[in-house]
């Protein structure tokens, strides 16, 4: 697997290939740990439906309460690939602890609770610099083609990860799947290391702004000022807590429900891997000049949810189960896939690059308080209706309150600019032209036809 090259960075090759490779060796360590996780606690520790929720939530609650100043901070950050590269290398040893507490047999719930818990922070973090880092490697009109194609990457290894998984779990037991996961952490950090572009953010006019609660706060304000915003958190926060409570489902229903073995377990992720990759490849071509990223986002965000309800399906021969949930899982692994790069696309283009680290760590947070929530409700549905009719619920529900919120979104999207990615040109603005920061993304007068100015709290 070789990476691919991203058009219109050619002098940001050498970094972004290196980052590829990074990002795609973690992706595979990733999905070890992510089969190997569920194992642990279902086969070693016997945990409930329930217990599987609060490590789901454990893993969110982070994002939850730390997730506004941690995004203050990312702004603040002037070198965001040392501090990925302290925060992968934290992830590597808190895995690696994990993984030697496994093989002794002295690890217990709490200890997966913890690595949850320390996991989610970091994620935090890497996710409020992600942008902010790829934004400086390859500017904002190849950001969403470069995204694409480091997803890519992710997915496939994701795919050799997953197919891999059940073998190695079988036959070197889930600590070597850990220890495979922290070593990829690892590997990701030296490839952050070896990247030669200056590691600095632009030169910020004016005093330095301390971290308060306002300040904090100031991510969310971006997200409450436009209708279209407002209608694109229920897109992403439906599907996310409905999805993600399936997720935490997913390993009691197949390994007690459907009664898969543990060497197949594995199998019913493969189609993942590929839906992943099919998606990556489709936002690439969705998202050339003249798309439009918002409606691209709002639909695939859209059609993850009817796709999800196949894995309730899931049942009868062994072949047709595994068949049909890996259609459950795959399939809204494809339409996220593409949801993913094209959200990003319009995240980059709304949002002013000072605030884009709050931002970014606002809409964390208000997807990790409803992840968090959708894993909660998933375990206690599982344990007191029964973990296929808990699927149930949670696909049906979040399908209709986004059939209910579409029409208002498009309707919404249509009062904006449009992004780089839709837009014929990309003239900078006449002198005097500003964002109304009351009016965000609106159309204004002093504002050249197809620019897109930048938005921002």
């Amino acid at each position: 697997m070789s990476a691919p090259p991203v058009p219109g960075v050619s002098g940001a090759g050498r970094d972004v290939r290196f980052y590829w490779w990074g990002q795609t060796a973690s992706a595979f360590g990733t999905s070890l740990s992510a089969i190997a996780l569920p194992v642990v606690a279902l086969t070693d520790l016997n945990a409930t439906a329930g217990d599987i929720g609060v490590l789901g939530a454990a893993a969110t609650l982070p994002g939850i309460l730390l997730g506004l100043p941690a995004g203050a901070l990312a702004d603040k950050i002037t070198r965001p690939r040392r501090a990925m590269l302290l925060l992968d290398t934290a992830s590597a040893l808190a895995l690696a602890a994990l993984a030697l507490g496994v093989a002794h047999q002295v690890a217990s719930l709490a200890w997966l609770v913890v690595l949850g818990a320390v996991q989610g922070f970091i994620a935090v973090l890497l996710g409020s610099l992600y942008l902010l880092h790829l934004r400086h490697l390859v500017g904002t009109q190849a950001l969403g083609p470069a995204r694409a194609r480091l997803q890519a990457g992710q997915y496939g290894a994701a795919l050799v990860g997953r197919v891999a998984a059940g073998p190695v779990i079988a036959l070197a037991g889930s600590a070597a799947a850990l220890a495979v996961d922290a070593g990829s952490y690892l590997i990701s950090a030296l490839a952050l290391l070896a990247m030669r572009a200056p590691d600095r953010t632009p030169h910020r006019p004016g005093p330095a702004e301390p971290i308060t609660l306002r300040t904090a706060a100031a991510g969310l304000t971006f997200f409450a000022r436009h209708p279209f915003h407002r209608a694109l958190l229920v897109f992403i926060t439906v599907p996310a807590a409905a999805l993600t409570g399936s997720q935490t489902l997913t390993g009691p229903f197949l390994l007690r429900t459907v009664h898969l073995p543990v060497g197949v377990y594995g199998l019913a992720f493969v189609l993942s891997g590929v839906m992943g990759l099919a998606g990556s490849a489709v936002a690439a071509r969705l998202l050339r000049p003249g798309s439009d990223p918002r409606t691209v986002t709002l639909a695939c965000f859209a059609a993850a949810l009817p796709s999800s309800l196949l894995l309730p399906l899931a049942g009868g021969p062994l072949p047709v189960a595994v068949a049909l949930a890996a259609l459950g899982l795959g399939l809204p692994i494809f339409f996220g896939a593409i949801a993913n790069v094209a959200l990003g696309a319009v995240l980059a283009a709304d949002i002013a690059e000072q605030a884009m680290g709050r931002a970014t760590a606002a809409l964390q947070m208000i997807v990790s308080t409803t992840t968090m929530l959708g894993a909660l409700a998933a375990g206690a549905l599982g344990d007191h209706v029964g973990v296929r009719p808990a699927l149930w619920l949670l696909g049906t529900c979040a399908l209709a309150a986004v059939a209910l919120a579409g029409p208002p979104a498009l309707r919404a999207a249509r009062t904006l600019n449009p992004t780089p990615s839709a837009a014929t040109t990309t003239a900078p603005p006449p002198a005097g032209a500003h964002p109304d920061p009351d009016r965000p993304g609106e159309r204004r007068d002093n504002a050249a036809p197809g620019h897109r100015p930048p938005l921002g709290p």
